[in-house]
C-alpha cells in the first residue's frame, strides 16, 4: 500500500500531521538504498495561511506501512494547488502507487450515455489510459491514522457534482468522510488506481484530480530544483470559471440544446473576471468552449491539459458557442501566468472546514 503517515516539525514543535503517496522510486545500487518519492499537500508545513514560504528548519518524519520510521526532505512545493514532494531513502525499493488520468467528459445527450453492465471487478480495469469519471462512480480516501501502529484509514463514497467553497477551482468533490489524517492521501477508483489527492472538509472529501498533479511532476522533472523550492508549472490565468458543460443549470442547457443540437460536451464559463485576459477576448458568461488550439474540447481537466502545455504571454485560439445569439465565434485569449498575489488561498489543517454549496445541476 503506497500511503505513509507523516509528521512535520519546526523548531522541534510539531506543525501537522498527514498522509501521502509514493509516486516514484529509485534505486542507488551504488549505496544499496532507495529514493522514494511521495506527493503530499503543502499545507500540512506552512506557518500561517497567509505565508507563501517554507520554513528553513523544517523537519520531516515519515513512517512506513510496516512502522519503519524514516527521515524525509521537502524537495518541491506549490502553494497554489497545495502540492509538495518529499523525498525518503531506505533499504529497499517501495512500490509506487499506480496512477491514473482522468476523464471527467459527460454528454449532455441520454443518448451517448453508456450505462454499466454491473458485472465490474475491484480486480479488473477497463482497456483505456484514462479513467472515465461519473457522478455516483465508487471511490476510496486513504490514510494513515496518526497514533501507533499507523492503522490505514479507508473512507468509502461516491463521486459527486456538489460543490464546495475551497478557492481553488480545479478541486473535485467525493462524498467519502474522513479524518484530517487523510490531508495529502490518495483517492483511489474501484481499480486501486490513484485519481486524486485528497483535502478536508467535515461533510466531504475535496481532491485535486492526478491529472494536474502528473502534469506538475511532469514539469519538475523537466525544469528541475530550481529557487525556494518552487516547481516552474504553466500557471496560467484566464480570468474565467469553468465547469463542464454537464453541470450547467438546466435552464441554460435548455438553450444550448435548442441553439446548438450537435453540442453534447464542452466547458461552460460560469463568471468571467473583470479586465481579465478572458474578458478582453470577448468571452462572455454563459459561453461554451468547444475548441482549443484547433483541438476538440470535451471537459474541463481535457481543456486544462492543452493549456497547460503552452507558454505564457501567447494568445490561443478559442471556438465558443453562444447561447444567447445562437452564435459559433472565433476569439483569441492571451495566456497570462499567475502571479503570487492570485494563487488560490488555503486553509491550514486546523482551519480546514468549509460550507458545502447546493449540487451544480
Amino acid at each position: 500500500m503506497s500511503n505513509y503517515v507523516q509528521f512535520f516539525f519546526q523548531g522541534g514543535k510539531p506543525l501537522f500531521m498527514g498522509s501521502g503517496t509514493i509516486v516514484d522510486c529509485e534505486e542507488d545500487n551504488g549505496a544499496h538504498l532507495s529514493t522514494s518519492t511521495i506527493l503530499t499537500s503543502a499545507s500540512l508545513f506552512r506557518t500561517s495561511a497567509e505565508s507563501d514560504a517554507l520554513p528553513n528548519d523544517i523537519k520531516v518524519e515519515v513512517y512506513l506501512s510496516d512502522g519503519t520510521l524514516l527521515d524525509g526532505q521537502v524537495y518541491a512545493c506549490d502553494f497554489h494547488y497545495n502540492l509538495a514532494l518529499v523525498k525518503i531513502e531506505s533499504g529497499a525499493l517501495l512500490q509506487p502507487a499506480s496512477l491514473r488520468n482522468l476523464d471527467d467528459s459527460i454528454s449532455i445527450h441520454p443518448c451517448e450515455i453508456q450505462s454499466g453492465t454491473g458485472s465490474e471487478s475491484f480486480q479488473l480495469r477497463p482497456h483505456s489510459d484514462l479513467f472515465h469519471l461519473c457522478p455516483g462512480d465508487k471511490v476510496v480516501a486513504l490514510g494513515r491514522y496518526f497514533e501507533e501502529p499507523h492503522e490505514i484509514m479507508a473512507a468509502p463514497g461516491k463521486f459527486s457534482l456538489d460543490l464546495c467553497e475551497f478557492d481553488c477551482k480545479e478541486l473535485f468533490r467525493a462524498n467519502c468522510k474522513i479524518s484530517k489524517c487523510g490531508i495529502g492521501g490518495p483517492l483511489i477508483n474501484m481499480y486501486g488506481d490513484v485519481i486524486g489527492v485528497n483535502f478536508y472538509d467535515r461533510l466531504c472529501t475535496p481532491f485535486l484530480p492526478i491529472n494536474i498533479a502528473l502534469k506538475w511532476l511532469e514539469h519538475f522533472k523537466k525544469y528541475g530544483h530550481v529557487p525556494n523550492l518552487c516547481v516552474r508549472f504553466c500557471r496560467h490565468w484566464l480570468g474565467m470559471q469553468m465547469t463542464n458543460l454537464c453541470a450547467a443549470r438546466l435552464g441554460l442547457l435548455e438553450k444550448i440544446i435548442q441553439k446548438f443540437p450537435n453540442v453534447s460536451k464542452g466547458v461552460l464559463i460560469e463568471k468571467v473576471i473583470e479586465g481579465s485576459p478572458a474578458e478582453r477576448a470577448g468571452i462572455l458568461d454563459g459561453d461554451v468552449i468547444v475548441r482549443c488550439a484547433r483541438k476538440n474540447v470535451r471537459s474541463f481537466l481535457e481543456f486544462c491539459g492543452i493549456i497547460w502545455d503552452k507558454m505564457a504571454g501567447k494568445s490561443e485560439k478559442l471556438v465558443v458557442i453562444r447561447a444567447t445569439s445562437g452564435g459559433r465565434l472565433k476569439l483569441k485569449v492571451k495566456l497570462e501566468e499567475t502571479r503570487p498575489e492570485n494563487f488560490y488561498r488555503w486553509p491550514l489543517p486546523e482551519e480546514c472546514t468549509v460550507a458545502v454549496k447546493s449540487v451544480r445541476m
